[in-house]
């Protein structure tokens, strides 16, 4: 399943001054590339974070990366916009997102900044989607239920589903995207849009649940 790549910055001994200066220095050293600078300052007011954003001229898109803080030594790239349209294709976002991994990746690499750059992956599965094995073979054992059989909300099928929310809340490290969950059902899986959302939708509420469960005192 496609999916859109993101990247992501670590800072090691850099501040938050001190990444915004070197994404200007990027800028200025890597051809292509441009600092907004009154766009940085209006994006960086609007979410309230220091952030910034970098024009790539060399693409008909003329897109512009929006660049902004995570958490503390943490940022990432929130998202992509486009001069004249609103949304870029899968596979040409991330021809996009290879891009600036690549160029900023060695200019990082050539000036020896404390910076790491992570990019996503592009094509994902049911190991991406739910970290924990455990937790993802209760879930495969649910959909072989549905190899040889017409999707059915019977009891014992409901009941499989559970188990797995159960094993989820227990044993997943990370929190499961359901909006690539659902897509991982209808595309790679052949279900009905129906089917997914309600599978989706019970893992949701059932996680809630027992989100509120732990924390009962």
């Amino acid at each position: 399943m496609k999916v859109y790549q993101k990247l992501n910055f670590k800072l090691k001994d850099v501040s938050d001054i001190e990444f915004i200066d070197i994404m200007r220095h990027f800028t200025q050293q890597v051809k292509d590339w441009t600092y907004l600078e009154k766009e940085s300052e209006t994006y960086a007011k609007d979410v309230g974070e220091t952030s910034c954003k970098l024009l790539l001229e060399d693409n008909h898109y003329n897109p512009a990366f929006a660049i902004t803080k995570k958490k503390d030594k943490f940022y990432y790239i929130d998202r992509i916009d486009l001069s004249y349209k609103d949304d870029i294709p899968i596979l040409e976002y991330n021809i996009l997102s290879r891009r600036f991994y690549h160029d900023f990746k060695s200019f990082i690499h050539s000036n020896s900044y404390s910076i790491s750059i992570e990019i996503s992956k592009e094509d994902i599965g049911l190991k991406e989607i739910i970290s924990s094995q455990r937790a993802r073979e209760s879930f495969e054992k649910y959909l072989n239920r549905f190899n040889d059989f017409p999707f059915k909300y019977h009891h014992k099928d409901i009941k499989r589903l559970d188990l797995f929310i159960c094993a989820a809340s227990r044993f997943c490290r990370n929190s499961i995207d359901v909006d690539y969950l659902k897509r991982y059902l209808m595309e790679d899986r052949n279900w009905k849009t129906e089917d997914a959302k309600w599978c989706c939708d019970r893992i949701v509420i059932g996680l809630d649940i027992l989100k509120v469960n732990k924390n009962l005192s």
